[in-house]
């Protein structure tokens, strides 16, 4: 019987040194980040340590927009909108589509008499991207069109709605809005199994999105809340724990609040 020959040194070098280069950037970012100790593992997901835990955030919606006039927020029109809804495009899943269609009917009430989801109900309120996805319909102004300008303040039509009513907005909102600055990537660690990395969108992750000269950015420098890191705030984990246990559940939080107060302490 012949034994299989193993292959040579070279070959297999160069093999390792292909299979490198064809990494994507998350599973690199996942790598580097394991190797310094820089990331909770909480099942199969990999929370981002430098973004979530050590960094802090406070989301005030009096920081998103310049109005004019000035001096009169009760009848100010924005002027420069730099808040995260005016700044991407929102995919829109199949359930996202379900539940804004479940609610659409109480959200028409808080729009303009003027919007078109308000003038033509059959409108839907998303578009089909070239691959055949969805993403949330945007106004003129790029801002998503369920934004609301009012007293001074910018606010989402679904989440005003679901409090009005007494409805839960992490349900109802699409999922890709209330994560945000929270992004979720899928990558195949060197074992070859399926994990998620929980970071955000900021200037050091940048290089993990695919974007384009006049698409969607990560750079967080468009966003005050993302700017101001006082020491006074909340670690981004505390700031978003609504959504991230609505994501990926109670015990989970539970797990990366233990994990994170062990860090911060130790820092």
């Amino acid at each position: 019987m012949k034994t299989k020959k193993k292959a040579p040194r070279r070959a297999e070098a160069l093999r390792l040194y292909v299979a490198d280069l064809g990494k994507a950037p998350v599973q690199r970012y996942a790598k580097v980040q394991k190797t310094r100790n820089r990331l909770i593992p909480i099942g199969n997901v990999d929370v981002d340590i430098e973004h979530l835990v050590e960094r802090t955030f406070l989301c005030d919606r009096h920081r998103c927009i310049q109005w004019t006039p000035h001096d009169k927020k009760a009848d100010a029109k924005p002027l420069i909108d730099r808040s995260c809804c005016s700044h991407y495009t929102v995919p829109v899943t199949d359930l996202d589509r379900d539940k804004v269609a479940e609610i659409l009917p109480l959200v028409r009430k808080r729009l303009e008499k003027d919007h078109p989801l308000v003038l033509d109900e059959s409108e839907p309120p998303y578009d089909v991207q070239d691959d055949f996805s969805f993403a949330m319909r945007e106004r003129e102004s790029g801002a998503c069109q369920f934004v609301i300008y009012e007293k001074g303040l910018t606010s989402c039509a679904i989440h005003k709605t679901c409090l009005e009513e007494g409805l839960d907005p992490w349900v109802y909102k699409p999922l890709g809005c209330s994560l945000w600055p929270l992004a979720i990537l899928d990558y195949e660690d060197d074992d070859g199994n399926d994990r998620m990395l929980l970071t955000i969108y900021a200037r050091a992750t940048e290089g993990l999105f695919e974007s384009e000269p006049d698409g969607d950015s990560a750079d967080e420098s468009s966003f005050a809340c993302l700017v101001d890191k006082s020491p006074d705030y909340d670690p981004m984990y505390r700031s978003c724990k609504e959504v991230i246990a609505h994501t990926f559940g109670d015990e989970f939080y539970r797990k990366l609040d233990v994990a994170a107060q062990k860090h911060l302490a130790r820092a």
